[in-house]
């Protein structure tokens, strides 16, 4: 140990530094996406055991009527349903070196604390909880079955079943479906035709009509992918040319004039299509186990390498589920819904990710050349890195935009040393 720098806080100091910071990595989402959750309702429940356990009352017929005091009548009373969030165990290991873990002269804080050193270990696991919110929608288990040969972009998306899997086994198992009146048919909510279609928007108002007449009468919020709630907004704009205005409050969030107990909540990470999800707040439930000593983070010094390297393991205990599917609370429509084709990151190995889109939702026959190249797979990056991206027009389609917002066929970006993603939106017609 003679030779470690003079500054360096210690093991046993960076192990506890490491404790206090995990304590908020491990909350994943809740923790990298805090003000996303609550924009979105979604419910934070700690101290699972690896399962929660939600009741449902469902409610059986009986009809309220005068009474007759000579008859007799039975009214079912209901059942209870158990609905369970299953949490996993998931856990990484990240490098590091004793350089970064050395305070000033000064030493700690006011507080007794080692702020630089905090900052360090909080950029190493923040990867982890990256990690974990790029599960938020798409996780699903299935895809690691344990063999070593699952590719490890897969079993990054595996930590734990995300909300769109919840949902999956849901409608699989019929526990959501049109019979129940929670699987509700709704038209294509595709780009406006022209300055005069209000099709997206009536589309979406008649999907809301469909709704069980509880569900409409309550707080409401409905998730969606951004391309969806830009539809919507334009066909509202397009029925009523500016007379009345479409209300953002928080983040993203939008109402429609006449829906106000209607919440739109477009989602970046939600995928392709126009699939919806109407939903009472909190009804979609992020759980971590607080509790479990399983959940834990540890420091190891030194390496075959170097001896002055450090090594973070990190592991927690997470899931996804949906409280009530009964359509009192729920409503998904029966859009088309397509996972990104890149979502969880390797950040030493960082990606550009290109996305070509059709603005009706189908796909376009435009192109994208990266660098003079045509894209055909995410492009591995360096920090700083300039990227050239320009868009063709293809038969039917043709460029109308970028995601970031740009217009012009060719446009440059340069790589942040993070994982991007870039959507081309094309447009049908001349």
């Amino acid at each position: 140990m003679a030779n470690l720098p003079k500054d360096f806080i210690g093991l046993d100091a960076l192990q506890h530094v490491a404790e206090e910071v995990s304590k908020e990595i491990v909350m994943g989402p809740g923790y990298s996406d805090a003000e996303e959750m609550d924009r979105l309702g979604i419910d934070i429940a700690t101290g699972v055991q690896f399962k929660r356990t939600f009741h449902l009352f469902i409610r059986k017929g009986g009809t309220t009527r005068r009474k007759d005091v000579h008859r007799e009548i039975n009214s079912e009373a209901g059942f209870l349903k158990e609905r369970t969030l299953v949490a996993k165990l998931s856990w990484d290991k990240f490098p590091g070196n004793i350089d970064d873990f050395c305070e000033t002269v000064f030493g700690t804080d006011a507080q007794g604390q080692f702020p630089l050193s905090s900052q360090a270990v909080e950029a190493i696991l923040k990867d982890y909880a990256d990690n974990l919110a790029a599960n938020l929608w798409f996780g699903d288990i299935s895809l690691d079955n344990g063999d070593d040969s699952v590719p490890a972009r897969e079993q990054a998306m595996a930590l734990y079943d995300g909300f769109h899997t919840c949902i999956k086994h849901d409608i699989e198992d019929g526990l959501i479906s049109e019979a129940n009146g929670n699987l509700i048919p709704c038209e294509a909510i595709s780009a406006p035709a022209g300055n005069d279609d209000s099709t997206p928007y009536d589309n979406f108002i008649a999907w809301h009509m469909k709704w069980d007449e509880r569900l409409r009468k309550v707080p409401t919020r409905v998730y969606m992918n951004e391309t969806t709630a830009m539809n919507i907004a334009a066909g509202y704009a397009n029925k009523f040319h500016g007379n009345f205005r479409v209300e953002y409050n928080q983040g993203d969030n939008f109402k429609l004039p006449g829906l106000s107990k209607v919440t739109l909540c477009p989602i970046s990470g939600f995928g392709a299509g126009d699939r919806m999800y109407a939903t009472i707040d909190k009804n979609f439930v992020y759980g971590v186990d607080t509790e479990s000593n399983q959940q834990y983070v540890s420091v190891r010094l030194g390496s075959d390498r170097d001896h002055r390297d450090l090594s973070f393991q990190i592991q927690s205990i997470q899931g996804c589920g949906v409280k009530s599917f009964l359509k009192s609370a729920l409503a998904v429509s029966d859009g088309s819904l397509v996972a990104p084709e890149f979502v969880a990151g390797d950040y030493d190995n960082t990606k550009l990710v290109v996305t070509l889109a059709g603005t009706d939702g189908q796909k376009p026959d435009g192109t994208v050349k990266v660098n003079g190249t045509a894209y055909t797979k995410p492009l591995d990056t360096t920090p700083n890195q300039i990227i050239t991206l320009e868009a063709t027009d293809g038969t039917t389609y043709k460029f109308d935009g970028w995601s970031n917002g740009k217009k012009d066929k060719k446009i440059q970006l340069t790589a942040t040393g993070m994982n991007m993603g870039l959507t081309a939106f094309f447009k049908k017609g001349s």
